[in-house]
């Protein structure tokens, strides 16, 4: 019998987080019937044995060297069964009824291609991950974008349509992903991956909506100003790529211009504000001055 829906979960040595994500869908899920595969990305902390031995219906995938978000998901969905397709990060609790709602909503929304779960922190306050159009001037200059009339996601209570949904909670029909293939691996190891499919799949004609009564608590979602410098790096140039992509040239120089000049303005306002700011000024400093030069390379 065909399962409702397969879930590709990537895992690096994070045993005791993985099986509480599994515990979560196991226990949380009372109708949809479930096809799990963990992705075990060359762990060296037990995750292999500790779920073989919890969980002996999970189907595990175990790389010999690490590999990439895209690249690990792919060799998950390329053998799952299900009528929908999931992917789920493993700092992810899934609360109760979240799978059962995903697949209703499918079932009953034929022309709804791709669906994103509701993103919380661990206080339960929304922690956001969904936006609507990539566009050169909001990505680089984010802090301004409701002054410049970009609509980002607040705060949802019913089902809303948008452009893209972040890939720790995201279902998408199999006829999609037979229609516009897999994730590109060309943005691995990661970083905007899902935002290319998410284009690809309404460039195919098909709706993507964002789920508030599917919740997942999501223990990553790290600002950016909390994040190694290697990943904003990764994540700016993993950006310049997709406006490459999908946008063109000029998108790409306007997107390198803008950020540069963002870039450079908050150094200079953050240089300021150091002496007086303490370990939190000096690590946006290091941020701003880092993407300063990443700006200058792309």
């Amino acid at each position: 019998m065909q399962p409702d829906l397969s879930i590709s979960i990537i895992n690096t040595n994070n045993r005791e987080i993985v099986l509480n994500c599994l515990r979560s869908l196991f226990t949380h899920t009372m109708r949809a019937t479930l096809e799990i595969f963990v992705v075990d990305n060359a762990s060296t902390d037990g995750s292999v044995e500790a779920i073989q031995a919890e969980f002996p219906q999970v189907k595990l995938i175990c790389n010999e060297v690490r590999l990439g978000f895209s690249t690990n998901n792919n060799r998950a969905l390329a053998q799952a069964r299900g009528r929908y397709l999931m992917l789920l990060n493993d700092d992810t609790i899934v609360l109760p009824g979240t799978l059962d709602y995903i697949v209703a909503y499918l079932d009953d929304n034929p022309k709804v291609g791709a669906v994103g779960g509701y993103l919380l922190n661990p206080d339960m306050t929304f922690q956001g991950g969904y936006d609507y159009d990539l566009h050169p001037v909001h990505e680089a200059l984010r802090p301004l974008s409701d002054w410049l009339g970009h609509r980002t996601i607040r705060e949802q209570s019913a089902p809303v349509e948008v452009d893209w949904v972040c890939g720790a909670c995201m279902a998408v029909r199999r006829e999609v992903v037979d229609q516009v293939g897999l994730l590109d691996t060309t943005f691995d190891p990661l970083y905007t991956e899902e935002t290319d499919w998410c284009y690809r799949i309404r460039r195919a004609g098909w709706r993507i909506v964002l789920l508030p009564q599917a919740r997942v608590i999501h223990l990553g979602g790290q600002t950016m100003n909390r994040t190694p410098l290697h990943k904003v790096e990764l994540l700016r140039r993993h950006q310049a790529l997709y406006f490459r992509k999908h946008q063109g040239q000029f998108s790409l120089w306007l997107f390198k211009v803008l950020l540069f000049i963002s870039s450079l303005t908050k150094l200079a306002v953050w240089l300021v504000r150091c002496p007086f700011g303490g370990d939190a000024a000096r690590a946006r400093v290091r941020v701003h001055w880092h993407t300063t030069g990443i700006a200058l390379s792309l």
